[in-house]
């Protein structure tokens, strides 16, 4: 029969087993699914270079983004992801699908600015 400290050590090892073996980290949702479905859906919108496509209301792109949680999608977007997306036209058409990302948070390697002011000239 096992002694109480073996038991322990087992139990102990368990435990870390489980948690390095979790892919997703506790408490933060799995929205790659989210964002393999962005990335197709608002392809022309996001894509690096090229004109910037403008999302229509009830298009496929803006539907797909309402639906998703696009701070999610922009914290899982890889270094390999920005090779074909940019960040700050994924973040631009969140923005005009009513689904903002929180300015100062990350979109891949990106860091989320404060959009520039529309005042130009006025008091």
């Amino acid at each position: 029969m096992m002694d109480a400290r073996a038991m322990l050590q087992v139990v102990v090892f368990a435990l870390v087993f489980t948690m390095l073996a979790k892919h997703q980290v506790w408490g933060e949702t799995d929205c790659h699914h989210e964002k393999v479905s962005v990335m197709l859906k608002c392809k022309n919108s996001i894509k690096i270079g090229g004109p910037y496509v403008r999302p229509r209301p009830g298009d496929k792109c803006g539907t797909t983004v309402q639906a998703s949680d696009m701070s999610c999608v922009c914290r899982v977007l890889t270094e390999h992801d920005e090779k074909t997306v940019d960040p700050k036209r994924l973040v631009k058409v969140a923005g005009r699908c009513g689904k903002p990302v929180r300015v100062g948070s990350d979109c891949g390697s990106w860091t989320v600015e404060q959009p520039p002011s529309s005042s130009r000239g006025h008091p």
